[in-house]
């Protein structure tokens, strides 16, 4: 009868676990297809556009008559109509706050996860396609911002939203759109008498359809501020302005009218203020301020922010700092490798080099001791190793035990039989680091010097050749003073 840990070892070889992560060389992915490169757009773009798009790509007009050609009256007016268009402003780059550092990190739940698979799944993984698999979702990392002598501390909320500001005014204006606002407010509505005029024309917020009032309603203002601060403090306030729009209909005149008989204002929940009421929502703020801003906020010279916090929980330099640290290093992911490094070895992983490239796994490589005795099976799986290296684990087990993997179902439970004593012993060797598996299921000898490398090194650049060959000069043995004196 088949015992149950053998089960279980055989169990680990399985990779099915980590096919999300897409970890190893993109050709030991199976029939996944490449990932898309941020340098693709352009190309896919062109190649999908239309005859007009295209000639826009390439800056020429094949309608553009010849010098020899009299240009059409149709083809004059075409001109004259697109100069006569304003032009769109193009919008403002986002500008990072100054003064503080900031570093990209992954996430110590990333780290967590990688650490306890690799020793679960007793795989070699190259820390690039690690630092992949970091970058391909927002909350894989982390953004830490450090505060620079003379920069104002930051502003940071101690609850779960991660939000964090620049000054007291952008937290209290959060105050709003926060999830915890109705730990602190209740929002009633009353009756109130219906405005008193003639109006024509309703203003609308066409992001969210909100009717605000007739702009010669007294209380416009009012109203106009209250719905930014609610729901659109998160973008500039000419920017929402810009967004409003008149609506002459009867309906629309008719609804606000309606609405403008009830009238929101908030109560306070804390104890002792069962009186207060709040008529608008600058006074709610105010309260705020008063009474529970540093139950909500700390002070900090130093935070770690999420790659996954939205916009409006950010102030906007601190934002332009996730946007474009985390486009840059997802575009070059080796910059992520040494803050990988770090990580990777609290959670007490090793890292090594090996063929070039930084690599982790369930143990450093080393060279079995020369006298060392090996059980039977171990000694096989090292000579198969050696003289196979880079060929799949199943081939090895099929070769070794002398039953391949069958497509039946009892066929497939002799093979697993017996593999299991196999499996067994090739985990205690890469729990030794006498030999490697990778994330694709080849097999590697590391410490051989006939072994092939499991990956081709990196193209390196032309310049590096260079000074690397000018380091290996000799120096000419009638150069006296390149000759090594001896210590005295």
């Amino acid at each position: 009868m088949k015992d149950e840990s053998q089960n279980s070892i055989a169990d680990s070889i399985n990779l099915s676990e980590l096919t999300d992560f897409q970890f190893g060389p993109s050709w030991a992915r199976g029939g996944s297809s490449p990932a898309r490169t941020w340098t693709d757009a352009p190309r896919e773009r062109r190649d999908s556009a239309t005859p007009g798009e295209r000639r826009s790509f390439s800056g020429r007009d094949d309608r553009r008559p010849r010098r020899d050609e009299k240009p059409s009256r149709k083809g004059d007016r075409k001109p004259m109509r697109r100069s006569e268009r304003p032009e769109r402003p193009a919008p403002e780059p986002l500008k990072p706050v100054e003064g503080y550092r900031v570093e990209l990190r992954p996430a110590n739940s990333i780290l967590t996860l990688f650490a306890s698979e690799i020793q679960k799944q007793k795989r070699a993984l190259p820390l690039l396609d690690m630092a992949r698999v970091v970058m391909s979702a927002g909350n894989r990392y982390d953004l830490v911002f450090m505060k620079l002598e003379n920069s104002p501390a930051l502003i940071h909320s101690t609850r779960e939203d991660g939000a964090c500001w620049l000054n007291r005014a952008e937290a209290v204006a959060y105050l709003r759109q926060a999830p915890w606002f109705s730990e602190f407010y209740k929002e009633e509505q009353i009756e109130v008498e219906a405005p008193k005029g003639t109006f024509t024309a309703i203003a609308v917020c066409s992001i969210g359809k909100e009717h605000i009032g007739p702009a010669n309603w007294h209380g416009y203002q009012a109203a106009l501020m209250n719905l930014y601060r609610s729901k659109y403090s998160h973008m500039p306030l000419d920017v929402f302005k810009n967004k409003i729009v008149l609506d002459k209909t009867e309906e629309t005149i008719a609804a606000w009218k309606e609405a403008a008989t009830h009238k929101s204002v908030w109560k306070p929940l804390r104890d002792g203020a069962d009186e207060v009421i709040l008529e608008d929502l600058r006074a709610v703020e105010a309260d705020f301020e008063a009474n529970h801003f540093d139950s909500v906020y700390e002070t900090v010279d130093k935070v770690f922010i999420n790659g996954a916090t939205p916009a409006d929980k950010l102030s906007e330099g601190l934002f332009a700092h996730v946007k474009l640290l985390a486009d840059k290093t997802r575009r070059f992911p080796q910059m992520l490798i040494p803050n990988l490094c770090h990580g990777l070895a609290r959670h007490h992983m090793p890292i090594y080099k090996w063929h070039g490239n930084h690599f982790t796994g369930p143990s450093r490589i080393r060279t079995i001791p020369t006298d060392m005795v090996l059980a039977d099976r171990m000694v096989a799986i090292v000579n198969w190793s050696k003289e196979n290296s880079g060929k799949k684990a199943e081939e090895m087990f099929a070769e070794l035990s002398g039953i391949p993997a069958g497509t039946d179902e009892e066929s497939k439970a002799a093979a697993t039989e017996a593999h299991a004593p196999y499996v067994a012993d090739m985990l205690w060797l890469l729990e030794q680091g006498f030999i490697v598996v990778t994330s694709d299921n080849a097999v590697w000898f590391p410490k051989g010097e006939n072994a092939p490398a499991p990956t081709p090194a990196p193209t390196r650049n032309k310049n590096n050749r260079n000074q690397k060959k000018r380091r290996q000069v000799k120096p000419e043995a009638n150069n006296k003073s390149s000759e090594a004196t001896p210590a005295e």
